[in-house]
């Protein structure tokens, strides 16, 4: 990554903006939701087959190629959904440990030099600012802002953070992407007071018992119950998976 931060950032940036964002509002997400005290649970929705339900309504489990895993379940909120969310989170993270960043190589002392150009004058680094876009780009790092989408790479810990929306809560509402050279965690929160949130965590090194790639899709009124789908995937093709857990939660909880 280091020799093109700027080609990889700038591809990003194209992509991103390109593509409808996973925060997109009202029509990408659907109507109001519905309160759920019983979950809706399909002996199968598209590659995935229920396994097992409980009687009570409370939860099902699913199974999909390659050893795939998806558990929806109805999580009360006691305090705020966030919470709710943190402690779902928490229990994904001890199946496939999030990615760290590399550690900074310690500091070597350079002799000193003659003075050089200043950054800007510097052919190497690029800086352009026009109205909604701004590029400031070196040899190992990059800040790139196009509307509302936020992006910095870092060629020396290999390194990407993506960021859109304006806030937690905006019309729209917001997405990350945070990727090294050891996996990536992408997280979206759709506009408005209902929950419609999802994670990915993947990692290329899998957890203890083999998963690489897990998450969440998660919907419900503010208050709860949220219908969440729990994934859980050994294989790096994550997409299909993902997909059909959404549609199970949107099934049981409307929007």
């Amino acid at each position: 990554m280091r020799t093109g931060i700027l080609v990889v950032a700038s591809g990003l940036a194209l992509v991103a903006t390109a593509c409808t964002p996973p925060y997109a509002g009202r029509g990408h997400w659907g109507g109001a939701l519905k309160p759920v005290s019983k979950l809706d649970c399909p002996e199968s929705k598209g590659e995935l087959t229920r396994v097992s339900a409980n009687p009570n309504g409370q939860s099902c489990e699913y199974a999909g190629d390659k050893g795939a895993q998806v558990r929806l379940s109805l999580i009360k909120v006691s305090t705020d959904p966030d919470s709710a969310l943190e402690s779902v989170e928490t229990e994904l993270k001890t199946l496939a440990p999030p990615p760290a960043p590399r550690p900074e190589p310690p500091a070597t002392p350079e002799p000193p030099s003659a003075p050089t150009r200043s950054a800007e004058e510097d052919p190497k680094n690029v800086n352009i600012a026009l109205p909604g876009v701004s590029i400031h780009a070196g040899e190992d790092k990059a800040n790139i802002s196009v509307g509302g989408l936020h992006i910095d790479a870092d060629g020396e810990s290999d390194s990407v953070h993506m960021q859109g929306g304006h806030g937690p809560f905006d019309r729209h509402g917001r997405f990350t992407v945070d990727a090294n050279d050891g996996g990536a965690i992408i997280r979206s929160r759709a506009g408005g007071r209902d929950v419609r949130a999802s994670l990915i965590l993947a990692s290329d090194h899998p957890g203890p018992q083999g998963w690489k790639v897990v998450g969440y899709e998660a919907r419900g009124p503010r208050s709860g119950p949220l219908v969440v789908a729990t994934v859980k995937i050994k294989s790096d093709e994550h997409d299909d998976v993902f997909k059909d857990a959404k549609a199970l939660v949107q099934r049981s909880a409307g929007g």
